[in-house]
């Protein structure tokens, strides 16, 4: 992994970025998984509504990329919305929109090293709420949000009804508490918890799927 070496998009790179997430996209075992964008979603992020990321390998080719996306404070699907921000702090959310990986080198923590990096070149945009949406089943995502910070603080139906978490970069968990573990896919049961202002925590294995540990939000 010594060998990747990262640089900033440019609109001649789109056509290649789109390429990469298609390829990953064809590899998932459920659609849930990953929403894919187009072109003309990407094009005004490497214009300055945001910031993209790329990976290359030894040989120079694409292996993967990180997207941070600047959404408007008037934008309907600023996800600062969903956690009932207060309109003037709408304009400090970024979104970590997507990050993607070549097959071949994903299992390698690259995605990880993306975004963190792609997270610390936008550090001065002002845009100090980071946002993402994950699906409910997809531990690995859950478990790279939680690192970088991140907590579960809503659920909903996103880009053409598909269930997702929302998770934001503020809030304390009560490390006290006894904590509350649910299956991944009994969303009725994490929408009740979000809604009672529990903070999704950790992600634990089990069996046949994965659990989800709540903790109560502490006061601000």
């Amino acid at each position: 992994m010594n060998a990747i070496s990262f640089r900033s998009a440019t609109s001649g790179d789109l056509d290649d970025l789109i390429r990469l997430e298609k390829a990953v996209e064809r590899t998932l075992p459920r659609r849930d998984i990953f929403a894919t964008d187009e072109k003309s979603f990407y094009a005004p992020i490497v214009r300055g509504a945001g910031h993209i990321l790329l990976a290359f390998d030894a040989e120079r080719r694409l292996a993967g990329a990180s997207v941070i996306r600047y959404p408007s404070p008037e934008d309907p699907e600023n996800l600062g919305r969903s956690v009932s921000l207060p309109a003037e702090r709408l304009l400090a959310v970024r979104h970590l929109e997507s990050v993607f990986v070549r097959p071949d080198m994903q299992g390698k923590r690259l995605a990880e090293r993306l975004v963190r990096e792609n997270m610390r070149l936008t550090a001065g945009s002002g845009r100090t709420i980071s946002m993402a949406t994950v699906w409910p089943g997809n531990a690995a995502s859950l478990k790279l949000h939680l690192r970088l910070g991140l907590f579960i603080r809503a659920f909903a139906f996103k880009y053409g009804g598909k269930p997702r978490f929302i998770l934001m970069n503020e809030g304390r968990p009560d490390n006290e508490a006894t904590p509350i573990l649910v299956d991944a896919m009994d969303l009725e049961r994490h929408r009740a918890l979000l809604n009672s202002s529990m903070l999704g925590v950790v992600v634990h294995p089990a069996a046949k799927t994965f659990l989800i540990e709540y903790r109560p939000l502490l006061p601000a």
